[in-house]
C-alpha cells in the first residue's frame, strides 16, 4: 500500500534528522551537565525530537486510518448508486420488451414505435454510461487515445442545439472556426454540459453556449440559469462520482462521471477547463481552446491562394 510506504520512509528520514541534529548540537553548543540544564542536553534534545517524531507518526497514522475509513464508506455508496442507474434502464428495456412480446402491442403501430424508441434510448444511456467508465479508465492508465482531426466547432454547435427546443440559444462570434480535436469526444463533452445544465435547472432550463475569441486562444462557455453550485463543492465537482447534494433535485439520473469525463478530456487535448457558479443563480463551464489547437479557415486559406 503506498501509503504505509510512505510512513515508513517519513519515519527513516525523521529519525535520521534526529540523530543528525543532536549531533550537531551536540559538537557546536556543548552545555554543562547540571540538573538545570539536562533538559537542554543533547540526549534531551534527542530525546524531546524522539518524542515529537512519534506523536507526528501517530497522528499520520490515524489520519489514514480515518482517510481509509471513509474511503470505504464512499466506495460502497458509489457501488450502490451505480447499481442503481444500471438497474433503471434495464428495467425500462425489460418491460417494453415484455409489452412488446405481449397480445397488447400486437396490430398497433404506434404503441410498438413507442416501446421500440424506449428500448433504443434507454440501450443508448447504457452504453454512454459504459463508454465513459471505459474512457475513465483508460485516461487513468494514461491509454485514451485521441483521434484528432479538423472539427468545424460552429457546425457541431449547431448540432447539438438541435437536439433541445428553443431553450438552447447559441452565441457564436467567430463564424465557421476550426479546431483540431477528437469529434467523438468533443461532442460528448458538449452534451455532458448541456445535459448537465438541464438537469439542475429547477424550473424551464435557459442555457447559453457562446464562444469567443481572444488572444489566449477561443473560449467556449455553457451558460445556464439553474440551481447553482455551492462554493465549497466548485473544486470537488470534477471528481468521478462526485455529485452536489441539492434536496431540491432528488430525483436526477446519473453517478457522477459526466464532469470527470468533461475534464479528463479536456485535459487529454490540452485544453482548461473552469467553472463559475453562484447557489440559485445558475452556472457557467468555460473551455479554453489554446491557438495551437485553432486551425485557419479552409475558406481563408483558398482565399488566399
Amino acid at each position: 500500500m503506498p501509503y504505509r510506504s510512505i510512513a515508513i520512509r517519513l519515519s527513516v528520514c525523521a529519525f535520521a534528522l534526529v540523530l543528525i541534529a543532536g549531533y550537531l548540537f551536540k559538537s557546536w553548543l556543548p552545555l554543562p551537565s547540571t540538573d538545570t540544564a539536562e533538559i537542554f542536553s543533547p540526549e534531551g534534545f534527542i530525546l524531546f525530537s524522539l518524542i515529537l517524531v512519534l506523536l507526528l507518526l501517530a497522528g499520520y497514522g490515524l489520519w489514514l486510518w480515518l482517510r481509509e475509513r471513509q474511503r470505504s464508506v464512499i466506495q460502497k455508496d458509489v457501488l450502490h448508486s451505480i447499481v442503481h442507474e444500471f438497474q433503471t434502464p434495464i428495467t425500462a428495456i425489460r418491460m417494453a420488451v415484455d409489452i412488446l412480446d405481449s397480445p397488447i402491442a400486437h396490430n398497433q403501430p404506434e404503441r410498438t414505435e413507442k416501446y421500440v424508441r424506449i428500448i433504443r434510448e434507454e440501450t443508448e444511456r447504457l452504453q454512454y454510461q459504459v463508454e465513459t467508465m471505459l474512457t475513465l479508465a483508460r485516461a487513468d492508465r494514461n491509454a485514451l487515445t485521441l483521434n484528432l482531426e479538423p472539427v468545424e466547432l460552429d457546425q457541431l454547435l449547431h448540432s447539438v442545439a438541435e437536439r433541445h427546443g428553443d431553450y438552447l440559444m447559441l452565441r457564436l462570434h467567430d463564424a465557421h472556426s476550426h479546431v483540431l480535436a477528437d469529434r467523438l469526444h468533443l461532442t460528448n463533452v458538449l452534451y455532458n454540459l448541456v445535459d448537465n445544465a438541464i438537469k439542475y435547472s429547477s424550473d424551464q432550463p435557459r442555457i447559453m453556449i457562446q464562444t469567443q475569441t481572444d488572444d489566449d486562444g477561443l473560449t467556449i462557455a455553457v451558460h445556464d440559469k439553474g440551481v447553482g453550485i455551492p462554493a465549497k463543492a466548485i473544486a470537488q465537482i470534477f471528481q468521478p462520482f462526485f455529485r452536489v447534494d441539492d434536496r431540491n433535485q432528488p430525483s436526477i439520473k446519473g453517478f457522477g462521471l459526466g464532469l470527470s469525463y468533461v475534464q479528463r478530456i479536456i485535459q487529454s487535448h490540452k485544453w482548461t477547463i473552469w467553472v463559475k457558479s453562484e447557489p440559485s443563480k445558475g452556472s457557467e463551464f468555460i473551455i479554453q481552446i489554446p491557438p495551437q489547437s485553432i486551425l485557419p479557415n479552409p475558406s481563408q486559406l483558398s482565399s488566399q491562394s
